[in-house]
């Protein structure tokens, strides 16, 4: 039977700290693209790695809504017969890179797979709270998923077809330093915010219930004493 092929998309704005480790970890798949959205050096720095970039509209900030759109514009141009979806701060372990390589050299009936991630923070790999369990759909055929509808937080990424998941994972180094943690954290509760409407009472319910929930959830039940 012939392999499967399949591109390495990767959505980005200025991330030319982790470009190179990012495509460094994709250069066995058959194509890569960059979507490019910032104005830095990431353009110049994936091109010399040998992906295609394409220039997207530029963002002055972090825009979940372009991301998703660029991601759907690489969804319809697709010309293999899978997409790895992958960030810019994430990389794909050499053991990942295997379980896909003999996933597409077999005849796969699914339609996607979720893929589990090692969350960096502050100078290390996370051993527990709900980061651990992290299952994102990243590896999936084009013509069975896309983003929809779009939303500026908690994306919905529909698949038209059965989700099957990898056990190796992609390591994600999204909070390098807690003033990066701080930041990420600013971006997605300023943009959840924006779609909130809440009425005065049931704000003031979560603001009781929800923190000790969160903790005994991330820390007791999730194990996050373990960091």
């Amino acid at each position: 039977m012939k392999p499967q092929t399949i591109t390495a998309v990767i959505p980005a704005r200025n991330e030319e700290k982790n470009i190179e480790r990012c495509i460094k970890s994709l250069l066995w798949c058959d194509k890569i693209q960059v979507l490019w959205m910032g104005t830095d050096e990431t353009g110049r720095l994936a091109k010399s790695l040998g992906a295609e970039v394409i220039e997207m509209k530029k963002t002055e900030k972090d825009n979940f809504i372009e991301v998703q759109k660029n991601v759907n514009w690489a969804i319809d141009h697709c010309t293999t017969d899978w997409i790895l979806r992958v960030d810019a701060d994430e990389e794909v372990t050499i053991q990942l890179q295997q379980e896909i390589k003999e996933l597409l050299g077999t005849g796969v009936r699914v339609a996607a797979y979720g893929i589990p991630r090692r969350q960096y923070f502050a100078g290390g790999f996370l051993r527990g709270g709900d980061w651990v369990y992290d299952r994102l759909v990243r590896l999936f055929k084009p013509k069975y998923a896309r983003y929809d509808p779009i939303v500026s937080v908690h994306e919905q990424f529909k698949v038209n077809g059965e989700i099957d998941y990898l056990k190796n994972p992609l390591n994600h180094y999204s909070h390098p330093t807690l003033q990066d943690a701080l930041r990420k954290f600013d971006v997605y509760t300023t943009a959840e915010s924006k779609d909130l409407h809440e009425t005065t009472l049931s704000a003031l319910m979560k603001l009781i219930f929800l923190p000790p929930y969160i903790f005994l959830r991330w820390m007791i039940w999730h194990k996050g004493y373990k960091d």
